[in-house]
């Protein structure tokens, strides 16, 4: 049985953001290992200083970047190569999602480069 007051009461919070499921096909080589890196960072409780992602997990099918409001690459602090991983974490973000979940059977762009 559902509790229609729980369902009310989650229906009409304001903390709550958009997901959007991003096809790893747009991922290159250099943003594999990135996220490699920061996965490992992640499991490592690092701190995160600078950094533009608020949670960065691995799955079987990719990745899940959970993104804070607004980034600024000027300002991240670790330097590692990046080919569209940050163009398409500005892309959702500037589109009004906070998260991506790169999955190898979600949608392919026009607007991104496919690499596989």
């Amino acid at each position: 049985m559902t509790n229609q007051t729980a369902i009310n009461e989650l229906v009409n919070t304001d903390d709550n953001y958009r997901v959007i499921g991003i096809s790893t096909a747009h991922l290159s080589e250099n943003d594999l290992a990135l996220l490699e890196e920061l996965v490992l960072i992640e499991q490592r409780n690092d701190a995160l200083d600078g950094m533009p992602f608020a949670f960065v997990g691995k799955r079987n099918e990719g990745y899940l970047l959970k993104m804070y409001e607004r980034f600024d690459l000027e300002n991240i602090k670790i330097t590692l190569p990046q080919d569209s991983l940050y163009t398409i974490a500005q892309s959702a973000l500037n589109a009004g999602y906070r998260m991506i979940e790169f999955d190898c059977d979600a949608n392919v762009y026009d607007c991104f480069p496919c690499y596989q």
